[in-house]
């Protein structure tokens, strides 16, 4: 999408948001594709572990491709990952490169336990923009304490060889990242010493990324957050989920799937974006926000903003859309929002 093009549509999607309208001119420019909600771990700080057997599943590539195919013209970006593990699908390359040969960037989150060279190698056929992976702890008893069922050892060597094998065709696509949780225990405390992370930046990982551990909003009274002063959500004027049974879910934060505002499966996402569920909810969010119990409780909308919106979201997102995935850039803008 053309620079110009781009600032216009970002321009009228923030004043649909400052308007706090129902029924938007825009569609979302950003999706989440849940291709997989089955998981083969099962990692402390996650309750995919306890999802119910109903909601596990792999989507159907036929209704992958529809969504795809409605989106093209205006989806910039698509994770393919939500609740589970993207690697247990057995079409996800399939899926990566129908989306890349669409125009659309791709994206996904892995544990990278499954990731043996022949998957890698499909994968950098495939040709997806950003994989991350996830690398927390400092040593095998802490990694192994937090990711059960993994094995440090062998998920650093997957990495480095996925990394091996990019640097031999003379790529640099896809960008890798490694994510690490901080948790509130010592099993979480890093240093830039750490000889994981030291491996994996000799074998050429673009970018290192801590966040803060996430408690998802699954029960129905979550309490409000006792911080003041409350933003109002951006995801439902520029983005949206759709989980691997077609059901469309108006956050990613809402690991339950309580918030549906439609399925793919049987109506468009253009009468899902602008359908009667979607308007009731921005009207609400816009509204009285202790009426939504999932999001009441959420410090995402308690954090520092810039015209509503938090500083820390609005700067990634604009870096993906501007700067793409260049790793000089990527790691100076980085520095800034961590500061």
């Amino acid at each position: 999408m053309k620079t110009l093009r781009k600032a216009v549509l970002m321009g009228r999607i923030f004043m649909g948001y400052r308007a706090r309208r129902g029924r938007l001119r825009t569609m979302p420019i950003r999706i989440w594709i849940e291709t997989s909600s089955v998981c083969n771990l099962r990692c402390v700080m996650c309750p995919n572990k306890s999802m119910p057997a109903a909601d596990k599943g792999l989507m159907d590539v036929k209704l992958f491709r529809k969504v795809i195919d409605e989106v093209r013209d205006h989806v910039q970006d698509v994770y393919l990952h939500h609740r589970g593990e993207p690697l247990m699908h057995p079409d996800l390359f399939d899926m990566v490169s129908y989306a890349e040969k669409a125009g659309i960037r791709t994206r996904f989150h892995t544990n990278g336990t499954l990731l043996t060279e022949e998957k890698a190698r499909m994968l950098l056929d495939a040709g997806p923009s950003l994989v991350s992976f996830s690398i927390d702890g400092v040593d095998g008893a802490s990694y192994e304490a937090i990711r059960v069922g993994a094995s440090l050892k062998k998920t650093v060597g997957n990495v480095i060889g996925f990394l091996d094998l990019r640097r031999q065709r003379g790529s640099t696509k896809p960008y890798v990242v490694v994510e690490r949780i901080r948790f509130k225990n010592s099993a979480g405390s890093y240093s830039v010493d750490d000889e994981p992370v030291r491996r994996l930046r000799e074998a050429g990982v673009d970018e290192v990324i801590e966040k803060e551990e996430y408690a998802w909003s699954i029960a129905d009274d979550a309490p409000v957050s006792p911080v003041p002063g409350p933003g109002v959500c951006t995801f439902p004027w520029y983005a949206t989920v759709i989980c691997w049974n077609g059901k469309v879910l108006a956050c990613p934060q809402d690991y339950a799937g309580k918030l549906e505002m439609g399925n793919v499966a049987e109506s468009s996402i253009a009468e899902i974006w602008n359908g009667q569920a979607y308007r009731d909810l921005r009207r609400r969010l816009a509204g009285d926000l202790s009426s939504l119990a999932l999001c009441r409780g959420c410090d995402r909308l308690r954090r520092k903003t810039i015209a509503g919106i938090p500083w820390q979201y609005m700067l990634t997102f604009l870096t993906d859309q501007y700067v793409g995935y260049n790793s000089r850039l990527r790691r100076l803008i980085g520095t800034a929002e961590r500061n």
